[in-house]
């Protein structure tokens, strides 16, 4: 990226949301790392869904402005005032230095706004996307191997898992990705040890047993996997764990995990708690975090509970994070064998110095390998390129 050293660059940031969710909490913190390690860089945001992370962004002493992306309806630009704005959201994108989407919903963002505008690909700037998404997302969304070859300079993978799903899904070769692991406020986590929040408003004795998850209530998740690992441990247990995930989802879901909860008789065993705008607090009530997912990219939540000596469990060829799992950080079973899974959960739970040993060397993998300043400098090369 060739520019002039007299002004600042200049990044458009396209983010699908401005929910307190975990790419939108991952770009945040990105840009706020940015703005004291790269005081010469600018970020300029457009977003498809407005949310309360709208105003922390602005906060941002290096954001200059957060602006909702042109919607497409039959190629007609809609809540645009003027052709005036028009042009100057065009100038945003062919003036800047660089192009970042956060996301592959991000990316096809971009391309309905390529189509809008009637702008070609040809005259944009280096266009990076952090790929945060396996299948089932990527499908949703509908992008193509096209969209990716006319639109992308740089393609980043969050991890080895999705990059191979890349691979698998859109035909795209090994030599076109690049794969950064994602990163964790390391400083910020452990700001809340000993907070305990959950057994405070569930108003759980100290020594009841927790066993966590956190994120949105979707299939991809695993929702029906944590009830069935919670309902194995309720019949073999005398004393079981309280199963506590933090997050929320849409009504319909919500409505169908709580019949399930009713119906295999978890009432007193399983906790959600809606969604939370800061949930490190919850973290550290958890002994065990367990990553029932089927599809996780990476599974960022298990870094910020490793940052609270809390080892995780997942399913192998499940997440991304099963490597640093594998590595010391806590337990990988086979391929959704629910029973094994309880089973080892079963082990954990009884096992204090095994939980300690494990939570301990998380903690360690966490700050060697993810901490900001390991791999968001990487993360910035391939957002500026190579000339900045």
């Amino acid at each position: 990226m060739k520019r002039s050293s007299a002004r600042p660059a200049v990044v458009v940031v396209i983010t699908p949301y401005l929910h307190h969710d975990g790419s939108s909490l991952l770009l945040y913190r990105f840009l706020r790392w940015a703005q004291s390690r790269h005081p010469d860089v600018v970020f300029e945001i457009l977003y498809r869904h407005n949310g309360p992370l709208r105003e922390q962004l602005l906060a941002l002493p290096n954001v200059r402005g957060v602006k909702p992306l042109v919607p497409v309806r039959r190629r007609v630009l809609h809540h645009v005032e003027s052709r005036l704005q028009a042009r100057a959201m065009a100038a945003l994108l062919l003036n800047a230095d660089a192009i970042y989407c956060n996301t592959v919903v991000g990316l096809q963002c971009l391309q309905g706004l390529l189509d809008s505008l009637a702008l070609l690909p040809e005259r944009l700037p280096r266009v990076s996307v952090h790929v945060r998404e396996m299948g089932y997302w990527i499908r949703r969304s509908g992008i193509s191997q096209q969209s990716f070859q006319q639109l992308a300079t740089c393609i980043i993978a969050d991890s080895q898992l999705t990059a191979s799903h890349l691979q698998a899904y859109l035909g795209l070769q090994e030599e076109d990705l690049c794969v950064i692991d994602e990163y964790c406020d390391t400083e910020e986590v452990v700001r809340w040890r000993g907070c305990d929040r959950l057994r405070e408003e569930f108003n759980l004795p100290r020594q009841r047993q927790l066993v966590g998850m956190a994120g949105t209530i979707e299939w991809r998740k695993g929702p029906d996997i944590f009830l069935q690992i919670a309902h194995y441990l309720a019949t073999e247990m005398s004393d079981p764990p309280l199963f506590a995930w933090v997050g929320g989802g849409d009504p319909m879901t919500t409505y169908q995990i709580e019949s399930d909860i009713q119906r295999m008789g978890l009432e007193s065993m399983v906790r959600f708690t809606g969604p939370r705008e800061n949930p490190y607090p919850y973290f550290d009530s958890f002994d065990v975090f367990l990553l029932t997912s089927r599809e996780e990219p990476f599974g960022a939540v298990c870094l910020e509970t490793a940052m609270l000596g809390i080892p995780s469990m997942c399913f192998s060829g499940c997440a991304g994070a099963e490597s640093f799992i594998a590595a010391g950080a806590g337990v990988v079973v086979d391929r959704f064998d629910v029973s094994a899974m309880a089973v080892a959960l079963q082990k954990l739970l009884e096992d204090d110095a095994m939980r300690r040993r494990l939570g301990e060397r998380a903690l360690r993998e966490c700050q060697a390998g993810h901490a900001f300043d390991v791999l968001l400098p990487r993360l910035m090369a391939k957002v500026l390129g190579d000339d900045f």
